[in-house]
């Protein structure tokens, strides 16, 4: 194995640490908030504030209380949004999206309280390097754990989501750090991997209602344990060394019990064990279910609100997430209205970086032909396939943000992979390993601060990225100052703009004239003044026909030259006199 002292393994730590914070954190800097996040970080300072969950209520609300919780150190303005206010989103659910842009970019200095917000979504990004280091440190030493964490920091999808007020990265932590512990408690169950394990796993459930996927992958790798022929030890129970498949099996239900009763008792507490922690949930859910077609879910729902045994905040999420399974898809240029079955495989394959998919197929090579096995192999990639193979079963076919908690289990494997190379590897093999390495710091330093735009050399890099997929994996509203900053240097005073996003351009200091059909054509007021637009700005996503009523409305600039492209996600072209 790849050999590294403990003195030099904590000066990598350190280091590898400190190259996430500064990418991540200075890219903040240079991008305005993406689609989701203005409504997401509104959510939750009301529901620190005013104990209102009835904002966003589709998610769950842990990613959004923490980002959150700096706002209410600071002496926001949040005048017109009282109560009488909130309840008009009952009757109109873009109402929240308008509260939400009032209260960031109208009321307040928008760039300083996301800059706030987007630090406290680091440490979930920091603290999941740090879950991907120790995991791969027990399984194969502290050289294939500072490896697995140069994979994890390098990576530009984690550097772009680490930073959003979103759900995905948050999940991904709890969703490893909960099977981490139950890997543990597999063969150790004592009374704090018990706690940790089950802890995790209602963090998880509080996070993104995509948990229920732990507790099938939870079972497999639970039976792979039950049959093998190693014992299984418990410091909760007596004997302490369990041979017998039944004794294991037992085991297995204490953990999984455990974790389940935890997860329903976080859930009531997270809501303030008020089952009306969001005032028009009951009354939306009968329209929601209808349209999720759905009658088990009508049957859970009915139970739940009859017997109050789940928040009505709760189980209105969950209603919700069903409701918007079914949505379009774009890939390779065409849009599809149930989504696309090689939709994640070609996502994964264009947006990984191409030294890590290098290393997949070495890894994978050496899985089958080595005689030397890599420890704990079993548990990292079960949960890769498991969750892979729902996620290409799904119809939700938005970015590779709904995936990324596949990487931290593959970067632990990898980590190994590249520590077995080293260990027994030539001259040569060390030097294309290095080459491999240096590749990777060069790509991510390339794309700085576009992380969001990044796609590897063999799909044609971020400029051709569009012609592969849009949304979050390439432009959600990220570059509005970039589009301000080409309007300065190009003395351009005013743009017609269809823009794929939610941050308030007025903020920015664009004028603009609002293109119908987009998001901002409504949520925005803003009258054709006499000066003339010279220009027009549009988004990647609505350029490419999607998310739109008219997917042609753009269809003739696609045939044009741009003049510029911002950040990879808005096209500028000049206006025909």
């Amino acid at each position: 194995m790849l050999q590294l002292s403990a003195c030099k393994a904590t000066i990598a730590v350190v280091c590898l640490m400190i190259f996430f914070i500064v990418l991540s954190l200075g890219a903040v800097r240079q991008k305005s908030p993406t689609f989701d996040e203005t409504l997401h970080l509104f959510a939750g300072y009301s529901y620190l504030k005013w104990g209102d969950f009835g904002i966003n209520a589709e998610h769950p609300p842990l990613a959004k209380l923490v980002a959150a919780l700096p706002l209410l150190a600071l002496p926001l303005n949040d005048r017109g949004l009282d109560k009488k206010e909130r309840d008009l989103v009952q009757s109109d659910r873009f109402h929240e999206w308008e509260l939400a842009d009032r209260f960031l970019f109208l009321n307040n200095d928008g760039d300083k309280i996301f800059f706030y917000a987007k630090s406290m979504m680091a440490l979930f990004g920091l603290t999941l390097g740090l879950v991907v280091f120790n995991w791969a440190r027990e399984l194969y030493g502290l050289g294939a754990a500072s490896v697995a964490l140069f994979l994890f920091v390098c990576d530009p999808n984690i550097l772009a989501h680490s930073t959003l007020v979103h759900t995905d990265i948050p999940f991904a932590l709890f969703f490893v750090a909960a099977t981490y512990f139950f890997w543990r408690s597999l063969y150790h169950l004592s009374w704090p991997n018990l706690l940790l394990t089950s802890t995790c796993f209602a963090l998880a459930a509080i996070t993104k209602f995509s948990f229920v996927i732990i507790v099938p992958i939870w079972i497999v790798l639970g039976l792979v344990k039950i049959f093998a022929k190693a014992p299984q030890r418990s410091g909760i129970t007596k004997p302490e060394i369990v041979t017998s498949r039944w004794g294991k099996a037992g085991l297995l239900i204490i953990l999984l019990g455990s974790s389940l009763l935890i997860c329903y008792l976080v859930i009531w507490l997270t809501y303030g064990l008020r089952f009306d922690a969001a005032p028009y949930a009951r009354a939306q859910l009968p329209s929601l279910i209808a349209a999720a077609k759905k009658p088990w879910l009508e049957q859970i729902v009915r139970f739940s609100s009859d017997y109050l045994f789940f928040p009505d905040s709760w189980i209105f999420g969950i209603a919700d997430a069903f409701h918007s399974l079914e949505r379009p898809a774009y890939l390779l240029g065409e849009i599809a209205k149930d989504g696309f079955w090689l939709y994640f495989p070609i996502t994964f394959l264009a947006k990984t970086p191409l030294p890590t998919l290098i290393l997949i197929v070495v890894g994978l090579i050496y899985l089958i032909f080595s005689k030397n096995r890599l420890a704990g192999t079993m548990f990292l990639l079960v949960p890769v396939i498991c969750f892979f193979a729902a996620a290409v079963w799904s119809h939700i076919n938005i970015g590779i943000r709904h995936i990324l908690p596949l990487y931290p289990f593959l970067f632990v494997w990898l980590g190994g992979v590249v520590a077995a190379l080293w260990a027994r590897g030539s001259k040569s093999i060390r030097c294309a390993l290095l080459l491999l390495a240096t590749w990777t710091v060069g790509s991510t330093l390339a794309i700085h601060p576009d992380y969001l735009a990044y796609f590897n050399e063999a799909a044609g890099g971020p400029d051709h990225g569009h012609k592969i997929l849009v949304d979050s994996n390439l432009d959600w509203g990220q570059d509005l100052k970039g589009l301000k900053t080409w309007m300065e240097r190009n003395k351009v005073d005013k743009i017609q703009l269809a823009y794929f996003g939610t941050a308030n351009p007025v903020y920015y200091g664009i004028d603009a004239d609002y293109l119908p059909g987009t998001f901002f054509s409504r949520l925005s007021e803003n009258a054709a003044t006499a000066h003339k637009a010279t220009h027009v700005a549009v988004s990647a996503t609505y350029l490419m026909g999607y998310n739109l009523l008219n997917p042609n409305a753009y269809s003739v600039l696609r045939q044009q030259t741009p003049v510029a492209v911002i950040g990879h996600s808005i096209w500028v072209f000049k206006l025909k006199s």
